[in-house]
């Protein structure tokens, strides 16, 4: 089969910050299915190649704007940039027109049998126009609050919705309040609940159980903006330095937010060591004892489930987590809700604190034994074995 991907995001080079993982499953399928061809369709952007192979999947990159420097609204994200200088919403008729005539346009010279649709909003309606121009099925999958769009455009909106959603031959949220979501605007949809996968090797990372050997007792790993709450664990940590315990501590990633950010820590141990990816956010996660991730809603724009904070389980980390990473919502949680520091609120910095002082408190047994659980609860979810459940719930 040929099987192209539409995207509205994807890294544009090497060492891009740009989440991976539309990649990282098309390239997951193209290893479980070699005989299978794969194409990325995703927005081009100045930085980045029109047309190049990654990790044997074809990646085209196609134009919205002339020149190339104008086209701003797809990297690093678009509700960001578009609530940040609002003007740019009007590249969103073209960004669509565009993605439609290139898409069109590679399914009539590959032959693509199939198309795969990250985000209901936009590439959910591009596909369905073009499985009703050109009989292509299409599967979707949802990653975060994009159903919310439909539902603001009132009634009009709404029929948009059911129509691209019943139109889908499979479609896939990364957690159950997406489903709930799916539900409320089409009743009888089956709806497969299935998280992005983890495609670092951390089945050879040997968690660091005692916090004295580690290089940083507290780490985090995400893009630097305001969903993410790193200014809310700038301030816990700031608040326990202030009571004279320092926890040193690693916020990788880049974004927004990034000068901003490093400017808030005054006397907290706090190393910011940029974005990382391959083996150098491998090696990060071996040199942090616990992670904690502190998401929360800005605006509207809300977590789907952070890959990090599955990466960081799946290595075995002690993990602090907030109510808005969607953790609750892993098929898992309850097996592994006794081993996460759960905060609700990670603006309440006292409770954050304490939370961090919990995991402090943690002796090497406990640490060891919470590691073991988790590396075989959440191990499910490596690329290469997840994608088979992606497979078997297309029906391929």
């Amino acid at each position: 089969m040929n099987i192209l991907f539409l995207t509205s995001t994807l890294p544009r080079y090497a060492g891009d910050q740009q989440a991976p993982f539309v990649l990282e499953q098309a390239a997951a399928w193209k290893r479980a299915r070699p005989e299978d061809k794969l194409f990325i369709l995703a927005p081009h952007d100045a930085s980045a190649a029109r047309e190049e192979e990654l990790q044997s999947v074809e990646i085209k990159r196609y134009p919205y704007m002339i020149p190339a420097r104008a086209q701003t609204l797809a990297y690093p994200a678009m509700l960001p940039n578009i609530r940040k200088r609002p003007l740019r919403a009007l590249q969103l008729a073209p960004f669509l027109f565009a993605q439609y005539r290139a898409a069109k346009s590679l399914i009539r010279a590959q032959k693509i049998d199939l198309i795969y649709a990250h985000w209901v909003m936009p590439q959910g309606l591009v596909a369905h126009r073009l499985n009703r121009v050109l009989g292509v099925p299409y599967i979707l999958q949802n990653h975060s609050s994009d159903l919310a769009v439909f539902e603001k455009l009132g009634r009009v909106g709404r029929a948009q919705a059911q129509s691209v959603l019943n139109g889908a031959q499979a479609f896939f949220c990364v957690n159950s309040a997406q489903r709930e979501a799916a539900l409320r605007l089409c009743p009888d949809i089956a709806c497969h609940v299935l998280p992005m996968g983890v495609s670092l090797d951390l089945s050879q990372t040997e968690p660091v159980t005692k916090r004295e050997s580690a290089k940083y007792v507290l780490g985090s790993v995400s893009r630097l903006s305001r969903k993410k709450g790193i200014d809310h664990l700038i301030a816990a940590l700031e608040l326990l330095a202030s009571q004279g315990t320092m926890v040193t501590t690693g916020i990788a990633g880049g974004g927004e937010d990034e000068v901003a950010l490093k400017g808030l820590p005054e006397n907290a141990p706090i190393t910011f060591p940029g974005f990382l990816s391959g083996e150098d956010k491998l090696q990060f996660f071996k040199d942090c004892f616990a992670m904690t991730f502190p998401s929360v809603s800005a605006a509207g724009d809300v977590e789907g489930l952070p890959v990090a904070l599955l990466e960081a389980l799946a290595a075995g980390k002690p993990v602090i987590a907030s109510k808005d990473t969607n953790i609750e919502l892993l098929e898992e949680w309850p097996q592994i809700a006794g081993d996460i520091e759960f905060i609700a609120d990670p603006t309440d910095t006292n409770a954050f604190a304490a939370a961090i002082e919990r995991l402090l408190a943690l002796s090497q047994e406990a640490a060891h034994a919470r590691s073991e659980r988790l590396r075989k609860i959440v191990g499910r979810y490596h690329w290469d074995r997840l994608i088979h459940e992606y497979l078997e719930r297309v029906g391929f």
